[in-house]
């Protein structure tokens, strides 16, 4: 939900930015900028709370996908396109760095860490422990809400293949789950090339 308020924050701004995404959500529908696009069933749905100091974070985290139609895209009247052309991208991109730190910065760190931990089990020949696996896709899913639009496809294609490998490797394919671990590797130094 990328809205953003000229009037301070406040939780009744907040409540009235959830009930209207319930509102397009009950009739099948998702505000994207300025239009009102028809989604389907979520894919995943993930809610998630913490305490960091003195500070409270809630997230919340869907992947839908979008119906087929000839209204798909319902421009929303009282917004106008070219507007949305001229600083839409640097409010979209505002929007998501809102979204990242300490959160995003900090699901990429453990990305890292727990990618390396089972590339390194699984060139000694190992698999990664059922915990080390659920830790690592979960990470994957929690950051897929931070990708950016210009980045998503690809990340979710280095997704599948993750899953992928650690199917693998759940199967003892130790060697093919190596396979696909190094295009997971080399999907990521392109991706980072590309759009860093």
């Amino acid at each position: 939900m990328s809205a953003q308020h000229n009037t301070p924050n406040t939780l009744e701004n907040i409540a009235a930015d959830l009930t209207a995404l319930a509102a397009d959500l009950a009739q099948g529908k998702l505000r994207v900028g300025n239009r009102l696009i028809s989604i389907g069933n979520p894919l995943f749905l993930k809610t998630k709370q913490k305490i960091t100091g003195d500070t409270a974070y809630f997230t919340l985290s869907f992947q839908v996908p979008l119906q087929d139609s000839e209204d798909e895209s319902i421009l929303i009247s009282d917004q106008k396109l070219p507007q949305e052309k001229k600083g839409g991208e640097k409010h979209e991109k505002q929007m998501r760095l809102q979204g990242r730190p300490p959160e995003g910065k900090k699901i990429k760190k453990e990305i890292t860490s727990l990618w390396k931990t089972v590339c390194k089990k699984l060139e000694q020949g190992q698999a990664p422990t059922p915990a080390e696996e659920k830790a690592l896709l979960a990470a994957f899913e929690n950051y897929t809400v931070f990708s950016d639009s210009s980045w998503h496809k690809d990340w979710l294609a280095c997704f599948a293949i993750l899953q992928e490998t650690l199917a693998c490797a759940g199967r003892g394919e130790i060697r093919k789950a190596l396979g696909y671990a190094e295009e997971v590797n080399a999907l990521t130094k392109t991706c980072h090339k590309k759009h860093k």
